[in-house]
């Protein structure tokens, strides 16, 4: 599908996504990528220009909001002020005309199920941001959608909340088995609820599949930003009788990848993650600390590698101490950043 605004940019360009049945497939990409606008556009709140969107084989393009079997969470809570948590969460089931009884049982077990249960008769302004989303998540889910749509749901919420969310949201959705598309700019939140993961940049998706995968093979070093942690060190590929050496200045780093012949002499980018290097005290590739710090809520120990500063897994080492390093697993990026190779 594509959209396009009314002065002509060009929002989601042939954008194709097929999420499965019961699967939480998350668009990670960073603000203005297009992945609010994919969500619109599945709820029907914005108008594409040209392609479909389909709920199992039925055509819902022209399907008013209101008569598509969605729920929908919005990056900031909107709770009806003068509504009480039970009375917010009811909504959806009221309007239906759903009985009391029913009511009063789903709305019971969704409160129960997200941990509302003691502030069911509270005021939305009663409640902190993070019970302002699950109450939102609550609503969405009383009546079991048959799509569940998040637009970074948590991105207001604090750190510590956030991670019991992740995991409430996760498990709720589990449960009931609810086709999900949720869109979030944080590599940890992607990578901790997807089934897959769809990378989406300047309206076009530009990688799909396992969060693993993509974290373990990024198309791209923009994708590799949007997986997780990632140092680069700029280097150049030589041959020897063996196989390769990736080198910058006095470091090097052997390459067996026979894919590197046809970069011989040229620059490439090495890519690290801090899964990637650990401490081996008697090895000949050596490092110094320069500090300690937290990279993406991780703890990570920053270490110098020839003229570049690289994150790895966090030591207990002071600043100013050489180490000796191994690195187990790399990606080696071509002067377009494209993904040369995956080295295990």
């Amino acid at each position: 599908m594509a959209m396009v605004a009314p002065d002509g940019t060009r929002i989601l360009d042939d954008v194709s996504l097929e999420v499965a049945q019961g699967e939480l497939l998350v668009l990670v990409g960073p603000s203005g990528s297009g992945k609010t606008s994919v969500i619109r556009a599945v709820a029907g709140v914005d108008e594409i220009s040209s392609g479909r969107v389909m709920f199992d084989d039925v055509d819902v393009t022209k399907v008013r909001i209101a008569e598509r079997d969605v729920g929908m969470v919005f990056q900031s809570a909107a709770l009806f002020p003068t509504h009480t948590v039970r009375n917010n969460i009811s909504f959806p089931l009221r309007i239906r005309k759903v009985k009391e009884p029913t009511v009063r049982k789903r709305v019971a077990a969704e409160a129960r199920a997200l941990g509302l249960t003691e502030m069911i008769e509270h005021w939305p302004q009663q409640l902190s941001a993070g019970h302002q989303q699950l109450v939102q998540i609550a609503r969405a889910m009383v009546r079991v959608p048959q799509v569940l749509l998040l637009d970074e749901p948590l991105a207001h919420v604090d750190r510590p909340t956030r991670y019991r969310l992740r995991a409430d949201l996760r498990q709720l959705q589990q449960g009931y088995g609810v086709t999900t598309l949720l869109a979030t700019n944080e590599p940890g939140e992607a990578m901790a609820l997807a089934d897959r993961i769809a990378a989406i940049e300047d309206g076009r998706i530009q990688q799909v599949g396992p969060p693993q995968d993509v974290y373990a093979a990024p198309a791209d070093t923009h994708i590799a930003w949007l997986t997780g942690p990632i140092s680069f060190i700029d280097a150049t590929v030589q041959p020897d009788t063996r196989g390769f050496w990736l080198t910058h200045g006095n470091f090097s780093l052997r390459a067996w990848a026979p894919v590197l012949s046809s970069h011989v002499g040229a620059k490439v980018r090495i890519g690290l993650r801090p899964d990637g290097v650990r401490m081996v005290p008697s090895s000949s590739t050596r490092a110094v600390v320069v500090g300690n710090s937290f990279d993406s809520g991780h703890p990570v120990t920053k270490v110098e590698i020839g003229s570049a500063i690289v994150s790895i897994e966090a030591l207990n080492a002071p600043p100013d101490t050489d180490i000796g390093i191994r690195i187990d697993h790399f990606l080696v990026f071509g002067p377009d950043d494209k993904l040369i190779v995956a080295v295990s």
